[in-house]
């Protein structure tokens, strides 16, 4: 059980990876398309669902290069590129901290309703509720909202872990720096937050906002530990590290 981790908790001890492949890139693109429907259904920005879409692909295209990589069977690439295509799919839905448990609960549902079997919208649902952390920037702010004892449930098989460093890995693509940058000035509390480091350190808002996208890069980049997703994860880093001085990363 996870403590804390919301009114109603769930149990995701089991993570359910048998059975054999059941969908096609007709079925990915198809869900694509479902999470793109819902967002637009919430009233969410075309920039901020444009940068979301970028970002969903990204964590996809990765899911596939590095299940491949990692000599997945084809069920586990299965589960990890639909939990991919599906694991944001509840942004914009209520509270962001708890948006991995929403969409994993959204995930089941389109899948059952498609006709796919139980052991397939479980795997993705837990794969989805896993997605978040221990730590990081989404643990730090949950433990802030709901006390320092809220704890997000881990990855528990190979699949997940995988799924959560792709999405992680994103934070050092230039891609990920747009998205990021692009959220922040979209967001009171982070406006505030860029104001404050700003006027501390004597630094413009945007140099702010970058150096707290920096930060967050260099973090996700410690968290990382599959061995090919982490050489790629170093390659890009080090592209930061030549772009920024590391004066500035560690200002």
């Amino acid at each position: 059980m996870i403590k804390n981790f919301k009114k109603n908790e769930i149990n995701v001890s089991e993570p359910f990876l048998e059975g054999t492949i059941e969908t096609d890139e007709k079925d990915w693109e198809f869900l694509e398309a479902k999470v793109e429907d819902f967002y637009k259904s919430n009233n969410i920005s075309e920039e901020t669902i444009e940068q979301f879409i970028i970002h969903n692909k990204q964590v996809k295209n990765f899911a596939i290069k590095f299940s491949e990589e990692e000599n997945f069977n084809n069920r586990e690439k299965e589960i990890a590129v639909l939990s991919a295509i599906l694991h944001d799919i509840a942004k914009g839905f209520g509270e962001f901290e708890l948006h991995g448990e929403k969409g994993g609960e959204i995930a089941e549902k389109i899948l059952l309703e498609m006709g796919k079997s139980q052991g397939l919208a479980k795997s993705v649902k837990l794969a989805i509720i896993r997605h978040m952390g221990k730590e990081g920037y989404p643990t730090r702010i949950s433990k802030e909202k709901y006390g320092n004892d809220f704890e997000y449930p881990q990855p528990a098989t190979k699949v997940g872990q995988l799924v959560y460093e792709c999405d992680i890995l994103t934070q050092l693509t230039p891609e990920g720096f747009e998205k990021i940058l692009h959220l922040r000035k979209t967001d009171k509390k982070n406006i505030e937050e860029d104001k404050k480091t700003a006027s501390g350190k004597g630094i413009t808002e945007n140099e702010a906002a970058l150096l707290s996208v920096l930060k967050n890069a260099e973090e996700s980049y410690n968290l990382i530990k599959i061995k090919p997703i982490k050489k790629f994860a170093k390659e890009l880093w080090e592209k930061i590290q030549k772009k920024y001085p590391n004066s500035f990363i560690n200002f």
